[in-house]
């Protein structure tokens, strides 16, 4: 029987949790679940922008579900455009793994994406269907959109 030195036990209790934390969905690259589509979103989407911007992220994804020129289920709001770029979250379609990377910011996203698909929290982006990162010195449509509000390195439109 091999001994494991302590910092090696430790490496594996937090693969073992990093694991557990990370549906066996997005580990296989099956998420057809709202919850794991929702949180890989804000996860890559908004990972850096804090609560706040992953709330509003997701309303975006929440806006354009609910919306007719969108489709009606969250997985696919999220792969709209396939796998190419052009495709509606950038994240999606970069041609890197989708696998969480932060155990932290994973648990994070994921209980954003809970609370936004229970309804807990309000829409601060005032029914924004969609986002730009703030650094774009022109926006990346062609349609005139009216500009709801920035938050953090993100502009939001509806």
């Amino acid at each position: 029987m091999r001994i494991w030195p302590i910092a090696h036990r430790h490496t594996l209790v937090w693969i073992a949790a990093f694991l557990a934390a990370v549906s066996p969905a997005v580990v296989a690259g099956q998420q057809d679940n709202p919850l794991d589509c929702l949180a890989l979103t804000l996860y890559w989407e908004a990972g850096s922008e804090g609560r706040e911007g992953m709330i509003a992220v997701g309303w975006v994804v929440l806006n354009r579900r609910a919306h007719p020129e969108f489709p009606s289920t969250v997985c696919e709001v999220v792969r709209q455009g396939g796998e190419q770029p052009g495709c509606q979250f950038s994240y999606w379609c970069d041609g890197r793994g989708d696998a969480p990377q932060d155990q932290e910011l994973w648990a994070q996203a994921a209980a954003v994406a809970r609370e936004l698909l229970s309804d807990r929290v309000a829409d601060p982006t005032g029914g924004a269907l969609f986002f730009h990162a703030a650094s774009l010195t022109a926006v990346p449509w062609k349609r005139p959109r009216e500009r709801t509000l920035q938050i953090g390195n993100h502009i939001y439109y509806r």
